[in-house]
C-alpha cells in the first residue's frame, strides 16, 4: 500500500447500522467541491441509465447527494478560529 492509500484509508471509518454499512470519510472543502462538480456533470451530460450504470444510483438519488453536498458547501466554517 502506498502513502497515498494508507493516508486515505486512515480517514475512513465504518460502522453497521440496521444492515446497512455507514462510512464516515474525511474530505476538504476542496474534495468536496471536486465531487459535487463530477456529479454535477454526470447529471448534466448522462441520461438516467448512463448515470445508473456509472454509480449504481437513479438520477434522483445522485440529484439529492449533490444537494446535500451544495447544501453543506453554502454553510458557514464549524470550526472555531484560533488566534
Amino acid at each position: 500500500m502506498d502513502s497515498e492509500t494508507e493516508a486515505m484509508a486512515q480517514r475512513i471509518a465504518e460502522k453497521e447500522v440496521a444492515s446497512v454499512r455507514l462510512l464516515t470519510l474525511e474530505l476538504s472543502e476542496d474534495e468536496i467541491t471536486v465531487l459535487a462538480s463530477a456529479l454535477t456533470t454526470l447529471l448534466h451530460e448522462c441520461d438516467d441509465s448512463v448515470i445508473e450504470a456509472k454509480s449504481g444510483a437513479s438520477r434522483d438519488e445522485v440529484d439529492a447527494i449533490l444537494q446535500d453536498l451544495h447544501t453543506f458547501l453554502q454553510q458557514p466554517s464549524r470550526q472555531p478560529m484560533h488566534s
